[in-house]
């Protein structure tokens, strides 16, 4: 597999390249994504798909540039595939051609059960484990929709409804909206009842664009909107007001200028699949097409998904900013066997035990930026890049205590900001001393024997070493409730 690959999405409405380039054998990060509205399916809907001249241009002018960035950034292999205005338009092979020979990319024409399922590798595997769900991916000319049951798979289908389609066929013409939701429900009809679930997992522009809208709406303290959730029936009546609202009555309600003209119309999209699918709630991610036919590249001989213990994020942050991964695997047993040993005293349900985890292996990755306040830059990484594989609430968590990984533990106040997120003042206070307490362990990066066992209040730490640094060091903790501490040396 190639070190960096560029992957190119051309759309009804847009075109987008985005550049991944890889740091180990599964991880990879984003190092360029560009988009430009390039509307190659403008003008088409009305004269049976047909490409104009004017938008075939426009593509082709933005498809040279795509290039440059191609050949900058060194990329070894190029994926191009294209959606719904190619699958629709008579002349489709002219274009295709014309971007060949004047740009040197080839196009890959994708039908809409392989953009459907792209766009579901891209969501199972960049989200956290999510068991059953429907993916809903809006676009300019089509939507496509994937059933994940037990974490794959099942079915597929495309409807010939989007933003572009609808806009230039009714909303362009001032249309009554009884004529466009009964134009919706026709397509909508076709999705077998296999279909239905509760979760909706939302992908594409509108969908994220909706997102980000309700996160500054609601003040919701994390701005990154992939694995944003939130219930449906709570946005039902906003949705609503954005399908009847005019340009002004847009702004007003926070959406950006660029999605003025196709906002209401994926709206309206959206709101009639959420009531046909019987959904309760909404997912989004941040991971499409794009990087679905990335994975299906890369984990073609895995069956298209990740390993249940790999998380993207997790591995490639440690691949580009870990300062020692043996002190931090290391780090991540020791609390580990602290937290088992010590559930009598704490009494905190496992479902926190993994974040805590995590935590010890990325709390030291601010180093890598600046050693003076390391935990802090830690935190800024991981509340902004720790996204793929993990909820909010596991990412909020897993920052809070790289943050607080000192000798005092956080007040309400300090963490009051992520409260909605984070389980209560107590559980954090302890998960924080746990990793604080680890950390003191290996202050001589020595990564000796350590067993632990805990009787009439007192915390024993066997240790095959005198450990006399960690005893300096654990002395300064705040503990959460008052007990002993007690090195043993085995000797």
């Amino acid at each position: 597999m190639a070190k960096k690959t560029a992957v190119i999405d051309i759309g009804s409405n847009s075109a987008r390249i985005a550049v991944f380039e890889k740091s180990s054998r599964f991880a990879f990060h984003l190092i360029n994504e560009t988009k430009s509205r390039v509307r190659l399916g403008e003008g088409a809907y009305e004269l049976n798909g047909v490409l104009q001249d004017g938008a075939m241009q426009r593509a082709t002018n933005s498809l040279s540039e795509f290039k440059k960035i191609i050949q900058n950034l060194k990329c070894q292999k190029t994926l191009c595939i294209a959606t719904s205005a190619l699958r629709d338009a008579p002349n489709s092979k002219d274009f295709i051609k014309k971007i060949k020979d004047e740009v040197g990319i080839n196009i890959k024409i994708i039908d809409g059960k392989t953009e459907a399922y792209y766009g579901a590798i891209g969501a199972i595997n960049y989200l956290h484990k999510i068991d059953d769900a429907v993916t809903v991916d809006i676009g300019g000319g089509s939507t496509e929709l994937a059933k994940i049951e037990n974490g794959n798979i099942t079915h597929t289908i495309s409807l010939n409804i989007g933003t572009v389609r609808l806009k230039e066929l009714f909303f362009d013409k001032k249309s009554p909206l009884e004529s466009i939701i009964n134009f919706i429900n026709k397509e909508v009809e076709k999705i077998p009842q296999e279909f239905y679930s509760k979760t909706i997992i939302g992908i594409g522009g509108t969908l994220r664009s909706l997102s980000k809208i309700i996160i500054e709406r609601e003040k919701y303290p994390i701005k990154t909107v992939h694995a944003f959730e939130y219930e449906i029936e709570k946005q039902d009546a906003f949705i609503s007001t954005i399908i009847a609202s005019d340009v002004f009555g847009l702004k007003e309600l926070g959406v950006r200028k660029d999605r003025y003209d196709t906002m209401r119309e994926g709206c309206i999209i959206f709101q009639t699949l959420y009531k046909k699918l019987k959904s309760s709630s909404t997912i989004t991610s941040g991971a499409g097409v794009r990087e679905g036919a990335y994975l299906h590249d890369l984990l073609r001989n895995s069956n298209y998904t990740f390993g249940s213990n790999f998380k993207l994020s997790l591995r490639s942050l440690k691949d580009r900013f870990s300062i020692c991964q043996n002190n931090d695997a290391y780090t991540r047993k020791i609390v580990a066997k602290l937290f088992d040993t010590l559930t009598p005293l704490h009494g905190i349900p496992s479902e926190f035990k993994e974040p805590l985890c995590v935590a010890a292996e990325v709390y030291n990755i601010g180093t890598n930026l600046n050693f003076y306040q390391a935990n802090l830059h830690s935190f800024y990484f991981i509340i902004n890049t720790l996204n793929y594989g993990f909820s909010h609430k596991q990412k909020a968590l897993i920052a809070i205590l790289t943050k607080f990984h000192t000798n005092k533990l956080p007040s309400y106040e300090e963490v009051m900001e992520f409260k909605e997120l984070l389980p209560n003042i107590e559980v954090v206070n302890w998960l924080s001393f746990l990793l604080s307490l680890a950390k003191c362990i290996n202050t001589d990066s020595s990564r000796g024997k350590i067993e632990f066992s805990y009787e009439n209040h007192t915390l024993i730490i066997h240790s095959e070493n005198r450990l006399f640094l960690a005893k300096e060091h654990i002395k300064q903790l705040t503990k959460p409730i008052s007990f002993a501490i007690v090195i043993k040396p085995n000797t």
